[in-house]
């Protein structure tokens, strides 16, 4: 008799396992069982960890099987692969909400768009940038000629900034949505082990595809998309958002609207200050490292190659000992290194990889936490703050090239780059990257990268840094109304990233989904 069972934390030898090892996943683990592969039916990978803590790294994995034989896994109920099961949300089929408007096509605005497609809310959904195929061209020309489009760059445009990234979907967030996020994701074109692999990612070469995919889903639904319009502002009447107005001064009436401008939509967040309420909160500036990417396999896998059924080694470091909260954050394993500006004479490095990790350089952001009394007490004297360092960063490499400065000279405050081979296709010049950055942030890094050196041998002997990291996260968060979620303007609601609600693509769309749900429910 069969019977759905969970294999719960199987673990294997990494160096054993072929390349594609879940391609074969019934014979590997019914070796491991000591059983017929037969007795395995409708395998599925539920999720699959690297422990590399101690001796080889080890692989642990859990599945849900059909299973012939008693005593094989622990049986599975209905009730318990609901904690497994990728459901959607509960959308309602026929809302009574028509025609909402949502500003912005990344993870927030885009995943918002699905569920008030799928609601039958025929949602208009507006982006400052192009559609995909228009943006690629774009970023091409920035990436290689160093050209900017001030509308169509690696923050702004279709997808969002998450379109040029990892495209990483390890969260913090224990939102149900975030299983069916990765679902409609793999549907759209991601490659299926994002539903199981613990620190899961999408790659670069894939994104664009995923965002294309999306936005034809919600056109079926009955969604509309306008492209190449940028949004200035808000209509308000009578204590309530009624609209938006776009730079050229065209309105778009609408009985709620949801804007999710990203941190590259900052005239857009300060524009929107003077309407909603908001706090100043906690946020991250930093610097981009590169390292050769074996280095970073052989201390994390501690063994001269890496094994086939392991990817390029990834990390992720917290400073001790420093008083304020130094880590690393958003690494690219055999990834490169981009100019990510959205202005121009600034530039801004971040990182990006392919869904392989084929590349030889590793790479990530090194990031420190400000409180906002100590950098500015408004807004604009953040953005100041931050945009002073840009346009530094832009003098010191010119063109959109990126300043770079060994991590050793990084702390003897000398100018030197011993190593111009790097990933960055804008280029990489000697720069001081210790002037670029403030003091603080100086102090920061420098007492960390030490601390980091002595956990990673050569961290600091053969890494160095390139720019500064001003995108990370939002220093403002908008207030919103307990159990409604919009703003404190009612019929504004202010989603993901930019306004200072997610941390990356999967908690920016669980905040799309939870806006747009509380959007239907508004009488």
């Amino acid at each position: 008799m069969k019977m759905s069972v969970l294999l719960k934390d199987l673990v294997f030898d990494a160096m054993k396992l072929p390349g594609n090892w879940w391609e074969s996943v019934n014979e590997i683990v019914a070796e491991k069982l000591h059983i017929a592969p037969e007795a395995l039916q409708n395998t599925e990978i539920i999720s699959c960890a690297v422990d590399s803590r101690r001796g080889t790294p080890k692989l642990i994995v859990t599945l849900k099987s059909d299973c012939q034989i008693p005593g094989v896994g622990v049986e599975l109920n209905n009730e318990e692969w609901l904690e497994y099961a990728a459901l959607p949300p509960e959308i309602p089929e026929k809302s009574s909400l028509k025609n909402p408007v949502i500003v912005g096509t990344g993870p927030a605005g885009i995943f918002a768009g699905l569920v008030l497609a799928l609601a039958g809310s025929k949602p208009l959904i507006i982006d400052r940038g192009s559609e995909i195929s228009r943006r690629n061209a774009a970023v091409e020309k920035l990436i290689t000629g160093s050209i900017l489009d001030e509308n169509n760059n690696l923050l702004i445009g279709e997808g969002g900034a998450g379109t040029y990234s990892d495209g990483k979907l390890y969260t913090g967030t224990k939102d149900p949505a975030a299983r069916w996020v990765k679902k409609i994701m793999s549907e759209c074109g991601a490659p299926a082990e994002i539903l199981w692999r613990s620190r899961a990612h999408i790659g670069s070469d894939h994104l664009g595809r995923i965002a294309e995919n999306l936005r034809k889903m919600i056109i079926e639904a009955g969604g509309t998309f306008l492209f190449d319009t940028e949004i200035s502002g808000i209509i308000e009447e009578n204590g309530v958002c009624s609209g938006v107005i776009s730079a050229s001064g065209e309105k778009f009436f609408a009985p709620a609207v949801l804007i999710a401008p990203g941190l590259g939509g900052r005239k857009l967040v300060a524009k929107l200050t003077e309407h909603a309420g908001y706090i100043l909160k906690p946020f991250q500036i930093g610097c981009r490292v590169e390292h050769p990417q074996k280095l970073i396999d052989r201390a994390m896998y501690r063994m001269p190659n890496r094994p086939e059924s392991l990817g390029a080694a990834e990390y992720h470091i917290v400073a001790r000992k420093n008083p304020r909260h130094v880590a690393s954050f958003c690494m690219c394993p055999g990834g490169e290194v981009v100019n990510a500006t959205a202005w121009q004479n600034r530039s801004i490095s971040n990182g990006m990889s392919c869904f392989k990790r084929d590349g030889e350089f590793a790479n990530s952001c090194l990031i420190a936490t400000f409180s906002p009394g100590e950098l500015g007490n408004t807004l604009m004297e953040l953005y100041a703050l931050i945009q002073d360092m840009e346009k530094k960063c832009f003098a010191s490499g010119g063109s959109y090239s990126l300043p770079a400065q060994d991590i050793t000279a990084f702390l003897r405050r000398e100018k030197r780059l011993k190593n111009f081979r790097s990933s960055c296709r804008n280029g990489i010049v000697p720069g001081r990257v210790d002037d670029i950055i403030i003091p603080p942030l100086y102090d920061a890094l420098a007492s960390a990268v030490r601390e980091f050196d002595s956990r990673i041998r050569g961290f600091a002997g053969e890494g160095k840094f390139i720019g500064v990291e001003s995108c990370v996260s939002s220093p403002v968060r908008f207030e919103r109304i307990p159990g409604k979620l919009h703003s404190t303007l009612s019929g504004l609601y202010l989603a993901g990233e930019g306004c200072g609600a997610a941390g990356g693509i999967i908690s920016a769309a669980c905040d799309g989904i939870r806006c747009a749900l509380a959007m239907l429910e508004k009488p």
